[in-house]
C-alpha cells in the first residue's frame, strides 16, 4: 500500500469482488421449461483478490495489467457502480467519472439534453450547467452535432461529449476508464492538455490504460494488477517496469505466449535493445532489433523482416533486409541486427512484429505478429509533436520576399 503523508483522497483495504459465469445456458424454449426448478449451473469468478492501497490526495493514479485483469472493476467499484463483496473503500472528495463511453446518457436525447442529463447525475446544478455549457460544447468540438440526438454518434463523439461533461465538474477525484484511447489525435491531444490542467491542480486522478506511455506521462503512482491481485504498487516508473518485464519474459520464453505462423524449416526470435536503463524505449534514442534464428535445413534464399504495430493493431513502420543484404543462406543458428539510428516513435506502447521468409517466392518459414510488446516515453527534448512518429521536422519564419 502506499504511504503519504497527508491525508489519503482513497482507500481501499482488502477489496474483493465475485461474479457468477453460468456454465449451463439453455438455447431453446423447451430446454428453459424442462430445466424449471432445477437450478443454473454457474461458476464463481473473483475479478479483485484482496486487492488494498491508498491514493493520496493530489496524485495522478494509474492502474495497469492486461485484459481481464480488474482494472475496469476496480474502477467501478471506486465509483460506488459496484459493491464489493469484501472489504472497504473510503472516498474523500467530490468524485466524477468517465468510465465506459454513454454512460448516462440517454440515446433517444440530443448532445445538449444529454449534457444537462449527464451533469446533474454528476452533481451540478442547472444554473452550473447552463454557465458552464459553453466551455464544456467547446471542449468537446461537437458543435455541429448538439442538437442530434446522441443514437446518431459515434464512439469517438460519445467520448468527446462524455469527457468535456466529466472534466467540467470541477472535481476533487476523477476517476477515468481509457479514454484517452478513444477519439481522434486531436481530441487525445486535448484530453492530455486537460489532463495536465487537473494534475497541476492538485486535483486527484485515478487513470485505467493499455497505453503505457499515458500512463508513465500522466501518473505520479501506479498499481499493476493481473488476474486481480495486487503484483506491484509505487512510483510509476518502477512499476510499469516491472510489468514490461513480467510481460517480456512469456515472449522469451519459446512456444508460449506468442502467435506464430509459418511451414516451420526455420525459426526466428527478435528482441530489442537498448542502452538506457529500465525496459522503456525512448525517442530519439538509438535502438537494435536483435534477430536470432535457428534452420531446421539450408535456406538459400533468406529474408528477414520486423515491423512496429500500435495497440490498436495498425502497423506504424517495417524493414526488410532485401535491400542492405545480399541473399542469405542460413545453416544452422545465427544472429542479425537492425540497427535504428533514432528511434522515431513518440511515447505509447507498441508491438514488434518479425518474420523469416523466402525472397522470392513469399514463402513464410516462421512469423510472430507478438514478438514483443514494449514501451515508449519521450526524450529529453520532446518537441510536443504528437501522433504515433515524429517528423523531426523544424520551424522558422521566411523573411518576406524570401519565399519561394
Amino acid at each position: 500500500m502506499s504511504t503519504s503523508n497527508g491525508e489519503a483522497a482513497i482507500t481501499a483495504e482488502n477489496v474483493w469482488k465475485t461474479f457468477r459465469v453460468f456454465t449451463d445456458r439453455s438455447t431453446t424454449l423447451k430446454q428453459v421449461i424442462v430445466k424449471k426448478g432445477k437450478g443454473n449451473k454457474f461458476e464463481e469468478f473473483w475479478a479483485l483478490k484482496d486487492v488494498s492501497f491508498e491514493v493520496p490526495k493530489g496524485t495522478t493514479f494509474g492502474i495497469i495489467g492486461g485484459n481481464g485483469a480488474g482494472k475496469s472493476t476496480m474502477l467501478k467499484v471506486l465509483s460506488r457502480i459496484l459493491v464489493p463483496d469484501k472489504g472497504t473503500v473510503v472516498t474523500r472528495g467530490k468524485m466524477s467519472s468517465l468510465l465506459e463511453l454513454g454512460a448516462g446518457f440517454h440515446p433517444e436525447l440530443t448532445g445538449r439534453e444529454n449534457v444537462f442529463l449527464n451533469g446533474s447525475i454528476l452533481g451540478m446544478s442547472k444554473a452550473t450547467l447552463k454557465a458552464r455549457f459553453d466551455d464544456i460544447l467547446a471542449f468537446s468540438g461537437m458543435e455541429k452535432f448538439i442538437d442530434n440526438p446522441v443514437k446518431t454518434y459515434s464512439s469517438g463523439m460519445y467520448a468527446r461529449l462524455g469527457f468535456s461533461v466529466a472534466v467540467h465538474v470541477d472535481p476533487e477525484i476523477l476517476l477515468v476508464d481509457e479514454v484517452l484511447a478513444v477519439g481522434d489525435e486531436q481530441f487525445q491531444r486535448r484530453c492530455h492538455e486537460k489532463m495536465a490542467e487537473i494534475r497541476a491542480d492538485g486535483r486527484t486522478v485515478v487513470f485505467v490504460s493499455h497505453g503505457l506511455g499515458h500512463v508513465q506521462n500522466l501518473c505520479d503512482e501506479a498499481m499493476w494488477l493481473d488476474h486481480g491481485q495486487v503484483q506491484a504498487i509505487g512510483g510509476v516508473s518502477d512499476v510499469v517496469d516491472q510489468y514490461l518485464a513480467s510481460v517480456e519474459s512469456q515472449y522469451r520464453v519459446d512456444g508460449t505466449g506468442r502467435k506464430r505462423s509459418g511451414s516451420g524449416e526455420a525459426e526466428v526470435v527478435a528482441r530489442l535493445e537498448h542502452g538506457g536503463s529500465g525496459h522503456s524505449l525512448v525517442t530519439g534514442q538509438p535502438v537494435d532489433v536483435r534477430f536470432k534464428w535457428v534452420a531446421h535445413e539450408p535456406i538459400d534464399d533468406a529474408l528477414f523482416s520486423c515491423f512496429i504495430t500500435s495497440v490498436e493493431g495498425h502497423t506504424i513502420s517495417g524493414a526488410v533486409s532485401t535491400f542492405q543484404l545480399p541473399v542469405q543462406r542460413l545453416e544452422g543458428e545465427g544472429e542479425l541486427v537492425y540497427r535504428i539510428p533514432a528511434l522515431p516513435l513518440l511515447p505509447g506502447t507498441y508491438h514488434l512484429a518479425a518474420a523469416l521468409g523466402a525472397r522470392h517466392s513469399g514463402h513464410v518459414y516462421d512469423s510472430s505478429p507478438d514478438m514483443a510488446v514494449f514501451d515508449v516515453v519521450p526524450g529529453a527534448h520532446h518537441r510536443g509533436d504528437w501522433g504515433h512518429v515524429t517528423l523531426n521536422g523544424t520551424w522558422h519564419v521566411e523573411p518576406k520576399g524570401d519565399a519561394s
